[in-house]
């Protein structure tokens, strides 16, 4: 008996096949496999064992699509005659659970688009695949020998994250689905979320049997027997398919904030400390945290689990969080859902609400933060203005720092030199933070797929159905990969440095125009790599700010700047000089076109001047307006609608024109 357990990764191993591999087969034996399982695959004829792990049951999640069908009617055998047991049946039904929800796009869809070539296509990186494989492959197995090694993986693979380790780069390159619109997700993402949701729900349900024999499923005191029952209707409009389920869970998208203000160096440590956290969040309930990042955590959890105690570590230390959650049945909850029911409150849609209504949906917003006591004796903490403060002198100023604010200062000096070289010296200094801001990508996620599929058939119902869940992992990941290439570009630079080593969105150096340019290029550059074909305007997800001024410049001046709202790609303040945005398509113009050639920079020096002596827009293009055949590089920057003040200022940035 095969004690192995049940992976349920492993049921989509057949989508790394090379679709060579059937015709091959066919060729030699007469026959091959149907779709991408092998359910029905004759292991007598291909002269090998059938595998008998449990496991093995995955490859069944197509032959019980019939979500009306009674769990206890399901005709389920093996190769050999096996009949599967309640186990095995009971594990099949929460994967088809978890397969649905991890999917880009509802199966209350039906039919699909036509064929795709055969790797990933990424919406904010259209050509990925055509990139990445050069001198690499989708396909894991290419091979009918290969087969072999494919059902050893299912008799013997131990774990999911053994099964993503091992076959990552070949996971990473192929669609969760060849057909489109259904290829924009990665199959490592789709079956990673696969495997969370289904251990999510396998901690949460049983499996019971009843007097006569017959098995149900109880999960949060709800008894299901078909899939149906479990999921309710994947609509949330018209009449079909809207039928309430008994299953709901919880989808909670968590915003980690902080009210410190950073008094010293030592502070932004604070920053380490929530990465840690983080981190430790992540690991500990690594099937709950569908993804992670610095300052964002989301969740799938059943009903009943307490959010505020998973996420307690957070109030501890005196952070402060934002909670977005919404409560639905399996059939229709998915990371924009909760978008969905405010638009339709605001809109009064009375059919869509009615929906919601019945099926007992719910979104709220929510604040957690740490519990206070009713009286803080005074003196409050300098920092963090939750606890009491005790009296600490350092270079005869004297603090009043509690004592959790204060071991986050012991946790270590972040980058030594700047509070000691650098100071020395009295350079001026820029700070850098990179963000990603996770609303506007759903908004910028759900705008991209309906670009990609308004020319094909059921496109409105597609866009309806849309879920975003696992795209939003996928632009995550790529993100974290293209903080990483950017570091890697300066890593043998003195002059900028990274605070907090773990932490790749803070960044310092010593301001020079030179190595400003350089810092914008190489994000403009890495940007392009990893989403040349995201928006890079002020709806644009990812930003990056940069923050100017004299190395005592209060840090938490700095910080202040980064935490704005209204960001776009570029953002730029310098102390006392300016403060601008800049949109990608305004940086490569103004730059190209006028920081790059020399007549027009000479001309951007002598407005610069103008300027520090008139104070006057319009004097200015006048200026430019008299001079639009001898520069007509910066008069066509003035046509085009950028505003005088952008050129001159990222002039100032990047060629060193006066600015104090």
């Amino acid at each position: 008996m095969n004690r192995n357990k049940f992976v349920p990764e492993l049921h989509d191993i057949g989508k790394l096949v090379d679709d060579q591999v059937k015709k091959q087969l066919q060729n030699q034996i007469g026959q091959s496999w149907k779709g991408h399982v092998f359910a029905k695959f004759d292991f007598q004829k291909f002269g090998i064992p059938q595998p008998t792990s449990p496991s093995w049951w995955g490859q069944y999640h197509h032959e019980t699509s019939e979500v009306h069908k009674d769990i206890n009617q399901w005709d389920l055998r093996d190769s050999l005659g096996k009949i599967a047991s309640p186990e095995d049946k009971y594990h099949l039904f929460l994967l088809i659970i978890a397969d649905h929800l991890a999917s880009s796009v509802s199966r209350a869809v039906g039919g699909r688009g036509p064929k795709s070539p055969s790797g990933i296509y990424k919406l904010w990186n259209n050509n990925f695949y055509q990139q990445q494989k050069i001198g690499r492959y989708w396909a894991a197995f290419k091979t009918i020998d290969d087969l072999k090694n494919l059902f050893d993986e299912i008799e013997n693979c131990q774990s999911g994250e053994e099964f993503l380790n091992k076959y990552k780069e070949h996971l990473l390159l192929t669609p969760e689905d060849k057909s489109i619109p259904r290829n924009v997700t990665s199959l490592y993402t789709h079956v990673e979320l696969v495997g969370k949701i289904y251990r999510v729900l396998e901690k949460n349900t049983e499996l019971a049997t009843e007097s006569d024999d017959p098995i149900a499923i109880v999960y949060n005191g709800m008894k299901v027997k078909t899939i149906k029952e479990a999921e309710g209707g994947k609509r949330t409009t018209g009449t079909n398919d809207t039928d309430k389920g008994k299953w709901q869970a919880r989808l909670a998208k968590c915003w980690i904030r902080f009210p410190h203000s950073f008094v010293r160096l030592q502070d932004i440590n604070l920053l380490r400390k929530r990465e840690e956290l983080v981190n430790c969040i992540a690991n500990y309930y690594k099937d709950e945290v569908i993804f992670a990042i610095s300052d964002f955590i989301i969740l799938f959890l059943p009903p009943n689990q307490n959010l505020k105690e998973i996420l307690k570590p957070f109030l501890d230390w005196g952070f402060h969080i934002e909670v977005e959650e919404t409560l639905a049945n399996l059939g229709i909850l998915n990371s924009i859902l909760d978008r969905k029911t405010l638009r339709a409150r605001q809109t009064n849609d009375q059919a869509r609400l009615s929906v919601f209504t019945n099926r007992r949906t719910k979104v709220y917003k929510r604040y957690l933060v740490s519990e206070l006591p009713e009286e803080i004796e005074p003196p409050i903490c300098d920092i963090c203005q939750q606890r009491s403060g005790v009296e600490r002198i350092k270079e005869n100023i004297r603090e009043w720092v509690c004592y959790r604010c204060q071991e986050i200062r012991e946790m270590g000096e972040p980058f030594r030199e700047y509070a000691t070289v650098w100071e020395e010296e009295g350079v001026k200094v820029c700070w850098l933070k990179f963000s990603l801001n996770q609303s506007k990508l759903e908004k910028w996620l759900q705008n991209a797929f309906e670009e990609y599929i308004d020319h094909y058939m059921q496109a409105n119902d597609l866009k309806e159905e849309f879920r975003p869940l696992a795209l939003q992992v996928d632009f995550n990941k790529d993100y974290k990969e293209m903080l990483k290439e950017f570091w890697e570009d300066f890593s043998r630079v003195d002059d900028i440095k990274k605070p907090i080593v773990e932490y790749d969105e803070l960044g310092v150096f010593k301001y020079s125009p030179e190595l400003a340019k350089k810092v914008i290029d190489n994000f403009s550059t890495v940007f392009s790599k990893y989403f040349p074909d995201c928006i890079s305007n002020e709806n644009s997800p990812i930003s990056l700010s940069l923050s100017i001024a004299n190395i005592k410049y209060p840090i938490r001046d700095h910080w202040r700047f980064f935490e704005e709202n209204n960001k776009s790609f570029l953002n730029v303040h310098y102390h006392k000089v300016f403060t601008e945005k800049y949109t990608k398509d305004e940086l490569d113009v103004i730059i190209g076109k006028a920081l790059n050639v020399e007549t027009s920079s000479s001309f951007l020096y002598k407005l610069v001047q103008l300027e520090e002596i008139l104070q006057s827009e319009i004097h200015i293009a006048v200026e430019i307006f008299n001079n639009r055949k001898k520069y007509s590089e910066i008069y066509e920057l003035f046509s085009k609608g950028i505003k005088p003040s952008k050129f001159l200022n990222l002039y100032r940035l990047l060629r060193g024109g006066e600015c104090e």
